[in-house]
């Protein structure tokens, strides 16, 4: 969770303005051959990689030093891999949805409404995974703690309902956000 929270928080700073800082060169870009597709998910990448290096630095060193079983390394890991995904694709989607054009200064952009309902969807997104991958993940613990066994189609259920979640918020916000770039155009 608090991964998540300097992820959201990195990415609105970052990620979030990344369209609106194009401002008046938007027309050049809309000119030009590339697609407002393309654009958008060079925007995700570019973003998302650094950011990416940093959530699974933050959260295998964390893993390393607390020395947690290679069941929960695998799942913080593959969990914050994920989520780091997602908030990239809200930020970029957000951040094309309410693009601040004309702005002077960058730093108060992630500070505009859409850079807080980008934050509240980011905080619903990571509760939202954090509540699909705890019974999942208490399951494990009770079966490690007092034996027993685990049901994996519960945990398939949890896990893969968090990657679903994860997904849609990578994905839709991206194409709701290329609608919008193309509507532009014309």
């Amino acid at each position: 969770v608090l991964a998540g929270f300097v992820l959201a928080s990195i990415a609105a700073r970052f990620i979030f303005p990344g369209v609106s800082l194009e401002g008046r060169t938007m027309w050049l870009l809309r000119s030009s051959p590339m697609s407002m597709r393309d654009l958008l998910w060079s925007k995700f990448w570019v973003g998302t990689a650094p950011l990416l290096i940093l959530a699974v630095s933050i959260v295998g060193v964390t893993d390393y030093l607390l020395a947690v079983a290679p069941f929960m390394f695998a799942v913080s890991v593959l969990t914050i891999v994920f989520m780091t995904f997602a908030v990239s694709g809200l930020a970029v989607g957000f951040g094309t949805l309410f693009p601040q054009f004309e702005t002077e200064n960058a730093a108060q952009i992630p500070t505009s409404f859409g850079g807080l309902l980008f934050m509240m969807s980011a905080i619903v997104v990571i509760a939202g995974v954090v509540i699909l991958e705890a019974r999942p993940v208490y399951s494990y613990l009770r079966a490690q703690v007092f034996g027993g066994s685990m049901n994996p189609v519960e945990m398939g259920i949890g896990f893969g309902l968090a990657a679903l979640l994860c997904g849609a918020a990578t994905i839709i916000p991206i194409r709701v956000a290329r609608t919008r770039l193309e509507n532009l155009e014309h």
